[in-house]
């Protein structure tokens, strides 16, 4: 029985598509497919029984399948960190790079203290001690306690008055304070602590929580960082990460970290420095996702597919009443 003509049809590539059931359930199990000139289905397997150009989709639509499943496989290897560092030997791990100690440099905020067992000698050179508050460390928050590193490299000591302290480290610092009180203003050599407020790294990019993180033991590596982040994004690039370090003397620095390499834990980069910022770039499908279009170019767009909806359309009609 052949089956009545329906009006409900669409355009499909300048083709008019039946939408008769007997002509969609044949295009998949050819079991009858009576032809009508202007049906795509029909038209596409030669119906009634032709069945090598449906074979040869068939076998494109498998390629694809195949080459989507090895490229998958293939992106799931990024994702992890380090992979098989445990395949590094101990003795190479005990031999990894040493965490640098701090470098001091312009802009930076130190909190120095200067303790005696005769707990009055050392007042005048301590801030907190000389406003008549008890030194705990981490309970005062007022900036005057606090000596800031000018551009010049120098701070300005109680009594000593300017210390250049510039490109010295915290432990240099010390034994420049304890030096210059012992024995000219002291009898006993005291005990000089310094610390950095304003230890902070940033890591922007692809991550879950970008931002600038304040670190208060001083102590961070690239995985302390990202942590803080909220861990890298599954669109990340592990095998990229931008470190931007600018040095004590002004000069800048650029490395690129692999994170999937097992290495890294051995890296000169493992560990981080004040100020040091990783920017985590995103992978091509979530760059290319970010693209904006301009609301002229969309308008365009717009405009265009109506027009060729209408044209469609017009063709459609002209073909069937023909």
């Amino acid at each position: 029985m052949e089956p009545a003509f329906s009006f409900f049809a669409i355009v499909s590539r300048g083709r008019v598509l039946c939408v008769q059931a007997s002509h969609v359930v044949a295009f998949f199990n050819q079991n009858y497919c009576q032809p009508f000139k202007k049906c795509y289905f029909c038209n596409l397997v030669k119906c009634p029984y032709y069945k090598e150009e449906r074979m040869k989709y068939l076998y494109w639509i498998c390629v694809g399948i195949l080459i989507w499943g090895i490229t998958s496989c293939a992106s799931s290897k990024s994702v992890p960190y380090m992979i098989d560092v445990e395949s590094i030997p101990a003795e190479v791990l005990n031999a990894a790079t040493p965490q640098p100690s701090p470098i001091l440099a312009p802009g930076d905020i130190l909190d120095i203290s200067v303790m005696a067992k005769n707990h009055e000698v050392v007042v005048p050179f301590n801030k907190r001690l000389m406003q008549g508050e008890a030194f705990v460390r981490g309970t005062m928050t007022t900036p005057e306690e606090f000596y800031l590193v000018d551009q010049n490299g120098d701070i300005d000591f109680p009594v000593l008055g300017k210390l250049h302290v510039g490109g010295k480290s915290k432990t240099e610092v010390s034994m420049m304070i304890q030096e210059a009180l012992y024995p000219k203003y002291l009898s006993e050599l005291p005990q000089v602590s310094v610390w950095i407020q304003n230890f902070s790294v940033s890591v922007l990019g692809d991550v879950n929580r970008p931002g600038m993180f304040t670190i208060q033991n001083e102590r961070v590596s690239v995985l302390d960082a990202i942590a803080l982040a909220g861990d890298l994004a599954i669109t990340g690039r592990r095998d990229n990460v931008l470190l931007v370090r600018v040095n004590a003397d002004g000069t800048k620095q650029i490395a690129r970290i692999n994170l999937n390499d097992k290495n890294l834990i051995s890296s000169p980069y493992f560990y981080l420095q004040q100020n040091d910022v990783l920017y985590v770039q995103p992978n091509k499908s979530k760059a290319n996702s970010a693209v904006v279009v301009p609301p002229t170019t969309s308008l365009v767009f717009s405009a265009t597919s109506i027009l060729l909806t209408i044209a469609n359309l017009i063709i459609t009609a002209w073909s069937i009443s023909k």
